[in-house]
């Protein structure tokens, strides 16, 4: 594991996480030791992104085009230390 490198026991959210790019800085992430979560929108994908990291990371399937099931996610997820979103357009 990396050291000094700030992730250590951080909360990090990836929306766009369970395939390609997403899911590459997903699991550098978890491998400097931060507590991972997944958001994409379909649970099979996030499932396996989840299995692939493995440790404590965690994963939702979330449509992130629905500001409905976005804020609904958010309000219960909690505190976190990071966000990122990878989309592809």
């Amino acid at each position: 594991m990396l050291q000094g490198n700030g992730l250590q026991d951080k909360r990090v959210v990836v929306l766009g996480g369970s395939s390609g790019i997403g899911l590459a800085l997903a699991q550098l992430a978890a491998a400097q030791g931060a507590k991972v979560v997944i958001v994409s929108s379909t649970a099979e994908r996030v499932q396996k992104a989840v299995q692939c990291i493995g440790g404590e990371a965690q994963g939702q399937a979330v449509d992130v085009s629905n500001e409905r099931a976005v804020a609904t996610f958010f309000s219960k997820l909690g505190p976190f230390d990071h966000l990122v979103f990878y989309g592809r357009r």
